[in-house]
């Protein structure tokens, strides 16, 4: 039995800044390099590289990947000269409606079958209209390279129904999708595998000879997709290869499609990214990026080192530097195409744009009004999740059940003491005694500020990077995903929190308290009851929040600070909850809280 003694405690743990949080994460990361530098020889390389590719797949959901007919139909097809485009939908999953547009060189200079690339655009409401990401496009065609770019959630045609675009969408999808252990990235790498099986069911395209670009967050998923999907055989990610590190701290933590839960326990870092491709990599950096210069420099001098040391081919490899900013500058898209060339066509020539089509708006739009949302049997991700939801029965109740071993895990460490400077009454022995928690406390009631709320806000360095989603909506929201990448839980913090104030105040008050927990702070208390039962005489929840169904069907934000953002499905048989602590005499008499 371990005991903690907090009865009339003086001395409390530092709270845990952004900083302190980041900086150990930065510590992770940086052991998971001097792991990969540690890599003797290639035996070795290759059982590192297949179990990180192995932990990869399963947490962003590849295996579950479903199949279904893709419905390809095409719509539209205009010979732009020497090049020309279809106009192609297809369906991710039934309803899931991806418009396409496919570039082809001209049959009478380069003949089929084409090697061929998937271009994923950044973030950005106009998807793969972008004029940067279509001469791409346009670059590969002129030089014989088949290409399929498409609109991303959120992007472009692609509304799902909720009134936001790109980035918003993004981060609201993934609220809901962790609940189910997913990302947005799970959603948004089917999409990509999709448009893959799309270019290799074509008899004019080569399906050995596939290779995969992108750019910002599309750069994110063209990585994700060359260590997950086997038929890339070439790939140059565009503005985000840096390093884990250098960017969170630079940053702070990035959209809901960049990060997974608990993700340097399972070694997924970017250097480990471009090592378990298993394909030629050209990693494409700007040197003003807010993706930092520095850390790309650094992650590819670490996998140079070990492609040397394993004996991968020269040049595997690579590095290319374009000055200015974040974007997929003319730089980029001539180097890019020059790689795509030499490791899918065998031809090994500097590549410079000459020319580019002006593209208007009707060249790049596929669906008759501009929005997938306005087709026949169109089906939104958010209607994919609300079904999950609901065969796995996910619910807070759930998630507190599922949330226990974290607030066990905060209740052993330090972090959570330090709410006992912030409690607030007077307690007499041997009378009733009630916490309070959110809403106005009575006169006869205690009250407390949990970690990151009111007052306690959690001081961070001046960033020099462009402030993410997360970090612009708040300290608690801010905190809440980096402990989700640490494989922690604010609402777990914060219900180890209302343990360490019941043990407290049953100590000086001799009784068991009551919890009386208002609006955002329901799911909190869930978390502690589920956690404890014994903790607390009685929990009574107030205005909290909606089921998190109805709240997915409402299209509303999901807060990480507020959902506890685990998996909130059924556990597995037999984890039922055991308290952390009796309430019983003994306890009182020594102050103590046994576990």
């Amino acid at each position: 039995m371990v005991s903690i003694c907090l009865a009339g405690a003086l001395m409390f743990a530092a709270v845990p800044t952004v900083d302190l949080i980041e900086s150990g994460l930065a510590e992770r990361d940086a052991a998971l390099d001097a792991r990969w530098r540690a890599v003797a020889d290639r035996p070795a390389f290759e059982r590192s590289r297949d179990d990180f590719k192995r932990s990869f797949r399963k947490a962003i959901g590849f295996d579950g990947i479903g199949r279904t007919p893709l419905g390809a139909r095409t719509v539209d097809s205009v010979d732009h000269g020497g090049f020309r485009v279809e106009k192609v939908v297809i369906e991710s999953a039934p309803g899931e409606f991806v418009p396409l547009l496919v570039f082809l060189p001209n049959s009478r200079k380069f003949h089929p079958p084409y090697a061929g690339f998937i271009f994923i655009p950044g973030h950005s409401n106009t998807g793969k209209g972008s004029a940067s990401y279509l001469h791409t496009c346009e670059l590969g065609a002129r030089n014989g390279l088949a290409s399929a770019i498409y609109d991303p959630l959120g992007q472009g045609e692609r509304s799902q129904g909720a009134g936001l675009r790109s980035a918003h969408e993004h981060v609201r999808i993934g609220a809901y999708a962790v609940l189910l252990g997913e990302t947005t990235a799970t959603y948004m790498l089917r999409d990509a595998v999709r448009v893959l099986d799309y270019l290799e069911s074509r008899p004019d395209i080569d399906s050995s000879r596939l290779g995969a670009c992108g750019n910002s967050g599309g750069g994110t998923m063209s990585a994700f997709l060359m260590v997950a999907d086997d038929r890339v055989k070439a790939a140059t990610p565009s503005c985000y290869l840096s390093s884990a590190r250098e960017h969170l701290l630079a940053c702070g933590p990035q959209d809901a499609e960049q990060n997974f839960f608990d993700e340097f326990s399972w070694g997924f870092n970017h250097a480990a990214l471009v090592l378990s491709a298993g394909c030629p990599v050209l990693v494409n950096a700007a040197v003003e990026d807010f993706f930092q210069i520095a850390g790309s420099r650094s992650t590819y001098a670490l996998v140079d080192e070990v492609a040397r040391k394993v004996g991968l081919p020269e040049g595997w490899f690579a590095l290319s530097e374009a000055p200015g900013p974040h974007e997929m500058s003319k730089v980029h898209r001539e180097r890019a195409i020059g790689f795509l060339l030499k490791h899918l066509k065998g031809e090994d020539r500097n590549v410079v744009e000459t020319e580019t089509t002006e593209f208007g708006k009707k060249d790049h739009t596929v669906t008759p009004d501009g929005e997938v949302s306005h087709l026949a049997g169109f089906r939104p991700v958010y209607d994919d999740i609300a079904e999950k939801f609901v065969a796995h029965g996910v619910s807070v109740e759930q998630a507190a059940k599922n949330a226990r071993p974290l607030v066990l895990k905060e209740f052993g460490a330090n972090d959570c003491k330090g709410v006992l400077a912030t409690l607030r009454g007077r307690f007499e022995k041997g009378r009733r005694a009630v916490l309070r928690i959110g809403g106005e406390a009575g006169p006869d009631e205690a009250t407390a500020t949990l970690f990151a709320d009111g007052a306690r806000h959690i001081a961070r360095r001046q960033r020099k990077g462009k402030l993410s989603y997360y970090e612009r909506r708040g300290d608690d929201e801010v905190v809440a995903v980096d402990l989700y990448i640490a494989g922690r839980s604010l609402a777990a913090l914060r219900a180890a929190e209302l343990l360490v104030l019941a043990a407290e105040i049953r100590h000086r008050a001799g009784l068991v308290p009551e919890l009386v927990a208002e609006g955002r702070f329901a799911t909190v208390a869930k978390f502690a009851e589920a956690a404890d039962p014994a903790a607390f005489a009685s929990v009574v929840c107030r205005n909290g929040p909606r089921p998190f169904l109805e709240s997915l069907k409402a299209r509303e934000y999901l807060s990480f600070a507020d959902s506890g953002a685990i998996f909130s499905g059924i556990p597995p048989a037999g984890s039922q909850p055991r308290p952390i602590c009796q309430a019983e005499q003994r306890d009182k008499a020594k102050g103590s809280v046994g576990r």
